[in-house]
């Protein structure tokens, strides 16, 4: 390794990547048996990602030419007309990104056309519901609860808060003049489904939920909710849109406990008996703090940075990332593991100006190199995706859960220090302060 070991790592991650290529993708994981995907969760179209980025911060032109080969299958795949949902995890909403973050690096319009066909595909599949427009596809996650039937889902991570995120961002993008009013007329429906509670504004997963999980969070709650409808206040200057994010926020913090003299974690479903709190993105302050971030920045009130301290004290409190928890277990991914707070830790120091939280993310790095297993220049990280199957362990490819997403953070890790930082911004990251360009 060189003294860059960040940077050594993630190309040892890509070296990963590559090991597992079938034809112009690569498979999900490791096993003799394992498939190859497109999917952003944990398939190609997260890899291209992670190309994208390292071509933008090396100039490598077979980066790209890898990343438009895989585009280029994704293209092909998409047009054999596969029953997709809409969700930005494995749907159409998540194509829509990945392609037009392929057109906006090499200017190819092919790559326009298939994010606009996505887009055609999300619009089709939209229902006039109430005062707004939602989605009701069959239940996510049939496989751990057993439940499939149809629902409207609500939430950022399979439901409408995360496509219109996505929406947007094709609006920033100037992709198509359709994104937006979509996006306006799904938010009117979660305005109208919200549940107003003294806490304030709370949203569940989905319409009648079927079992009890109510996640205040970032992934499938009102966390990810009122951050998304902190993006359309960005667009529009709609002051009920801020109003619903600021309670939305005030509803999450109030399921916080503390961690000790300074901290608190909130937890992650509030119908158990012993709550259990994640440190990530999916249900931890790595997401939920994208939410305070953007309110302090949005509204200047204090309440929302110190809410964003005491969270991060939390982590600290509990001894994270070296101390291991029921809610930070062996994974070490975007999702949820040890590259989702190293990756929030980033834009805390920049955001706040506080040295610890660049410690942190360092301190996320080294356990994360720590935990990789490397053989002939290629790192792999073999850790468990789901909390209740900690034996159950892959070595994934793909963005949130694989060696894209940890590699994407170590690479953006090295840039910082470097004081270059490349970062390809998905659509549910903060918005840069005013005046402050992307980073890639």
């Amino acid at each position: 390794m060189t003294m860059d070991r960040y940077a050594d790592a993630a190309r040892e991650a890509l070296n990963f990547i590559e090991s597992q290529r079938d034809g112009a993708i690569w498979r999900r994981h490791d096993h003799v048996k394992a498939r190859p995907g497109h999917a952003f969760y944990d398939g190609a179209a997260g890899v291209v990602l992670l190309l994208l980025e390292l071509h933008a911060g090396s100039a490598d032109v077979s980066l790209l030419a890898k990343a438009t080969a895989a585009g280029d299958d994704i293209l092909a795949y998409l047009a054999t007309g596969p029953e997709l949902s809409v969700n930005v995890s494995r749907g159409w909403a998540s194509y829509l990104f990945v392609l037009g973050e392929l057109a906006r690096a090499t200017g190819e319009d092919r790559y326009r056309r298939g994010a606009i066909a996505c887009l055609d595909r999300v619009e089709a599949a939209a229902r006039p519901l109430g005062a707004g427009v939602g989605w009701v596809e069959p239940a996510p996650f049939a496989d751990i609860t057993g439940f499939s039937d149809e629902r409207e889902i609500y939430d950022q991570s399979v439901g409408s808060a995360g496509v219109i995120l996505n929406l947007v961002h094709a609006h920033r993008e100037g992709l198509d003049p359709r994104a937006l009013p979509l996006a306006l007329a799904a938010a009117e429906r979660l305005l109208e489904v919200a549940e107003e509670t003294p806490d304030g504004l709370r949203w569940r997963m989905m319409a009648d939920m079927p079992f009890q999980f109510t996640a205040p969070n970032f992934a499938h709650g009102g966390a990810g909710v009122g951050f998304a409808l902190a993006q359309l206040y960005r667009e529009t200057g709609e002051a009920r849109w801020l109003d619903a994010a600021r309670e939305a926020a005030r509803y999450t913090m109030s399921r916080a406990h503390a961690t000790g003299e300074r901290g608190c974690l909130v937890c992650h479903n509030e119908d158990t008996r012993r709550p259990i709190f994640y440190l990530s993105a999916c249900h931890g302050p790595a997401g939920t703090g994208r939410l305070l971030v953007e309110l302090a920045d949005l509204t200047s009130e204090p309440r929302w940075e110190e809410d964003l301290h005491r969270l991060m004290a939390g982590i600290e409190e509990i001894g994270a990332p070296e101390a291991r928890s029921a809610g930070f277990w062996n994974n070490y991914g975007q999702c949820c593991g040890d590259a989702g707070i190293g990756e929030f830790a980033l834009l805390a120091a920049e955001r706040t100006g506080r040295a610890e939280y660049a410690t942190l993310a360092r301190r996320c790095a080294d356990a994360i190199l720590e935990a990789g297993e490397v053989e002939d220049g290629r790192r792999r990280w073999r850790h468990a995706e789901h909390r209740d199957r900690p034996d159950f362990l892959q070595a994934q490819t793909g963005y949130m859960q694989g060696a894209a997403g940890i590699a994407s953070f170590l690479q953006h890790l090295s840039g910082t220090l470097a004081g270059a930082p490349v970062k390809i911004r998905t659509p549910d990251w903060p918005r840069a302060p005013s005046g402050r360009a992307r980073d890639a």
